[in-house]
């Protein structure tokens, strides 16, 4: 009888999905080296990656759309206003940047969140 499988009066109960079969990592380590290899030449941030969850399970996730930005705060040492820019990227690679120069923190919310709202509307339209 299979280690992961019990047999009950009241019925069987299957512990993990079953036993490895070829090309099924048998362990943790295995499945990391593996995971690795499919990951080859990919960027942590911006492409989907290869990932083992629980029982083995491989799921491929990851954005295909990414937003970042960075301002920074009206201080003596950085100016007297809110500056910085928003990239965005599809699929790790920079595809637009904006510059941002606001002078209250209402406004910079305002511009920044008006922009990436238009450039998402524009893209769902190109996408229909």
């Amino acid at each position: 009888m299979e280690e992961n499988i019990i047999k009950h009066s009241i019925g069987t109960i299957i512990m993990n999905g079953g036993n490895p079969l070829e090309g099924c990592p048998k362990d943790w380590d295995e499945a990391k080296k593996i995971q690795e290899n499919l990951n080859l030449n990919k960027q942590e941030f911006g492409e989907p990656l290869w990932k083992f969850d629980c029982g083995f399970k491989l799921d491929f996730d990851g954005s295909l759309l990414r937003v970042s930005s960075r301002f920074y705060p009206p201080k003596t040492s950085y100016g007297a206003t809110w500056d910085g820019s928003v990239t965005i990227s599809i699929m790790g690679k920079d595809i637009e940047e904006k510059k941002f120069d606001c002078k209250t923190l209402d406004e910079l919310k305002n511009q920044v969140e008006c922009y990436v709202n238009s450039f998402s509307e524009k893209l769902r339209s190109l996408l229909k």
